[in-house]
């Protein structure tokens, strides 16, 4: 089968691989779709990040890999074991392998598990694939009426999903949206159908023209000037009631910390690859509370339940490219921010 195989450092090939085959527990999916992940440009122009030299201590995996994580595929055979699904149907991939047994994956926090293994970074397959291996705990069964373009998307806004749940926020609050990428624009949409005001800060003219088409109302150029002045302006002076740093660069942070009202919650969900200095009074002085975004947990089914109702519109921010045209069309375009959310078309359907 044809496969994007990651070799290291601006060095993924499309080669011919062996088919992969479902043993106990597995199911075989087609590929359909796979979508292009910001940690899919680091790794391709950055890593090995995420990828290993070295084996994995869950799966014993290392470079090469095939590359992918966000995916939609076609349950094509079924291992051992596996009752609850049939060949035919449209399954939403979670990446994420785990040992099962540790505190974090008996309590349920499996995010947290010191040996997660991802899909397309460290399991023997990945979603750049005509077909892929995955085991049944991960892969969600689509609502009736999803399209396979869809189902890529699951997994991106379950990380937005995740993202607007640590917010802490109730209708009618305001969060302020560092980054309009997908993570930032799945962000915006999950906190509007919770009735949350949004306040959506980009530098792209083309980012926040999509945004304004999907309903966002209050929109910010950090080019205009002071990004958190303009908050304070739009929240009567006290600054929003959580921010989200979906952009990871320093400027993005220090205007989420600064532009966040006393309580309220600073949320970072974007990957950043320098060092940030926090001078101790822009922490103690605020009472802001500072978190994190590991992944998601237990979000898949309520994410594909509001794909399914419309939560998650797809028209002006998301398009497909053909599977030759991954590097060109996909990684190089996205590195020039000539794309918002890039699906890799692996079944030629289009």
């Amino acid at each position: 089968m044809r496969a994007a195989v990651y070799h290291g450092r601006e060095d993924l090939r499309l080669e011919d691989v062996p088919e992969p085959v479902a043993g106990p527990g597995d199911v075989k999916l087609r590929v359909l779709y796979n979508g292009i992940c910001g940690s899919d440009l680091h790794e391709y122009y950055d890593g090995p990040m995420t990828t290993r030299t070295t084996p994995h201590p869950l799966t014993g995996v290392k470079n090469p890999v095939i590359f992918g994580h966000e995916l939609c595929g076609e349950v094509v055979a079924i291992g051992a074991g596996v009752e609850d699904l049939e060949c035919g149907e449209l399954v939403a991939v979670e990446p994420l392998e785990t040992c099962g047994r540790c505190l974090y994956c008996s309590c349920g926090q499996y995010n947290h598990c010191p040996l997660v293994a991802f899909h397309g970074y460290n399991r023997a397959g990945g979603g750049l694939a005509e077909f892929t291996v995955v085991k049944r705990s991960m892969a969600h069964r689509l609502s009736p009426g999803l399209t396979p373009v869809q189902g890529a998307l699951i997994e991106p806004m379950s990380v937005a999903w995740h993202t607007a749940n640590r917010c802490l926020v109730e209708a009618g609050q305001t969060v302020a949206i560092h980054g309009a990428g997908p993570i930032g624009v799945g962000v915006f949409l999950t906190l509007k159908r919770r009735g949350v005001e949004t306040i959506v800060i980009d530098p792209s003219p083309v980012r926040r023209a999509a945004l304004a088409k999907l309903g966002a109302k209050s929109l910010v150029d950090p080019a205009d000037g002071d990004v958190v002045a303009a908050i304070r302006d739009l929240t009567g002076g006290r600054g929003a009631h959580a921010s989200v740093d979906a952009a990871g660069v320093p400027a993005a942070f220090r205007a989420a910390l600064h532009g966040t009202r006393v309580d309220g919650q600073a949320v970072v969900v974007a990957i950043h690859h320098e060092p940030i200095v926090i001078p101790p009074f822009d922490m103690l002085m605020p009472e802001v509370r500072i978190t994190g975004v590991a992944m998601f947990c237990n979000a898949f089914p309520s994410v594909i339940a509001e794909m399914a109702r419309g939560t998650y519109p797809l028209v002006g921010w998301v398009e497909t490219i053909p599977f030759d045209g991954v590097i060109e069309r996909g990684l190089k375009r996205l590195r020039r921010q000539e794309g918002m959310k890039i699906l890799v078309d692996v079944a030629g359907a289009a």
